[in-house]
């Protein structure tokens, strides 16, 4: 970006350049440099979170699967040691019946 300075003489404008303007030239030359190298820091810095997120995402999703997987099977145990208790009450129920008529 060039910095000028207008100065009106009789009438007519005059543009004087100044002195820093010249090295701010230079800097135009460099700061897509400095704009594309940031731009290439921060893609390289969200494609890494990126990979973080989806490496917790599976790890999430296995591991819910796990949880699942482990619900299922106790609840299958527990149907089964309800159903054996559910048989041992009944025959129980049936010895003592059976004792209670004997008398």
């Amino acid at each position: 970006m060039v910095n000028m300075v207008k100065i009106f003489k009789s009438g007519e404008a005059t543009t004087v350049v100044e002195e820093e303007a010249v090295s701010k030239q230079d800097n135009v030359q460099e700061e897509p440099a400095l704009a594309l190298q940031r731009l290439m820091s921060e893609e390289a810095n969200l494609m890494a979170e990126k990979q973080n997120f989806e490496s917790l995402k599976e790890k999430l999703q296995l591991k819910a699967k796990e949880e699942i997987e482990n619900k299922k099977n106790n609840i299958q145990k527990l149907k089964s040691e309800i159903t054996d208790l559910k048989v041992a009450c009944e025959e129980l129920t049936k010895s003592l019946n059976a004792g209670v008529t004997a008398k």
